[in-house]
């Protein structure tokens, strides 16, 4: 599925504590980093589990519960999370009972702390539970996650393209800049055209953008084969009818 788009690689860094340090009766809460592309960049969601058998008490010295960098392949800090906010400067307390999680969500428009896009490239995020106490117990080193984070180069012509489906129909939302104030699209598995060329008209023409949605209609025997299903959008020239742009979204 062609996105913009973000390819994730989770590197989990444990917590570490000197020989004879009890943290907690050796109990703290697992953390999770999860990150997908949406509607107007990259959508961040962390968790703070309890897998244990007791209640887990979460201590932090300030209504920051969490944070995360982005850094270039060079190890240079391009954006941090926690930069021109102000948090509530008061000890807080998550209460966890075994077996529940504490959800946080976040969204990264791939922007860096001086508000331009970040070029196409390869980047490290890490993200840290700003926890100081765990059952009364102080937490020695930060709890803390890495992940390895591709960014594309946008499409000029599509971005924000969901699609969601109920039975045999699949509808498509998103914004489209269209030189004509149209696009197409086709639907394919790689061998057989599935849903032949089609136009899809938009109210505005680039440089703007425009809101778009269409649904289609595809039979489950269809993609039920050992092979993607590919939905394709695209513009074509309006002089030679060359296909450009291309934004290809996997059927599932």
């Amino acid at each position: 599925m062609k996105k913009a788009i973000v390819i994730l690689l989770f590197i989990v860094s444990t917590a570490y504590y000197p020989t004879g340090t009890t943290q907690a009766g050796n109990q703290l809460p697992e953390w999770e980093v999860k990150a997908e592309e949406g509607d107007g960049g990259v959508e961040i969601e962390l968790t703070a589990s309890n897998n244990t058998p007791d209640k887990m008490i979460l201590e932090f010295p300030s209504s920051q519960f969490f944070d995360y960098i982005v850094m270039d392949h060079s190890g240079k800090e391009v954006y941090r999370y926690s930069d021109n906010k102000a948090f509530l400067p008061a000890v807080q307390r998550i209460t966890l009972k075994s077996g529940e999680q504490k959800i946080w969500q976040s969204k990264w428009d791939h922007s860096s702390s001086y508000g331009q896009r970040i070029p196409p490239g390869e980047y490290m995020v890490e993200a840290f539970l700003q926890v100081k106490q765990v059952n009364g117990k102080p937490v020695e080193k930060r709890i803390g996650q890495t992940m390895k984070l591709t960014i594309e180069e946008q499409n000029p012509s599509f971005k924000n393209v969901k699609m969601v489906s109920s039975g045999n129909s699949y509808c498509v939302r998103g914004q489209a800049k269209v030189s004509a104030g149209s696009f197409y699209y086709t639907v394919e598995d790689g061998h057989n055209i599935l849903k032949e060329e089609t136009m899809v008209k938009v109210n505005k023409e680039s440089p703007n953008w425009s809101k778009f949605e269409f649904c289609f209609d595809l039979g489950r025997d269809e993609i039920a084969k050992n092979r993607p299903v590919l939905l394709n959008l695209y513009e074509r020239d309006l002089e030679d009818g060359t296909v450009h742009h291309n934004y290809t979204v996997e059927v599932k």
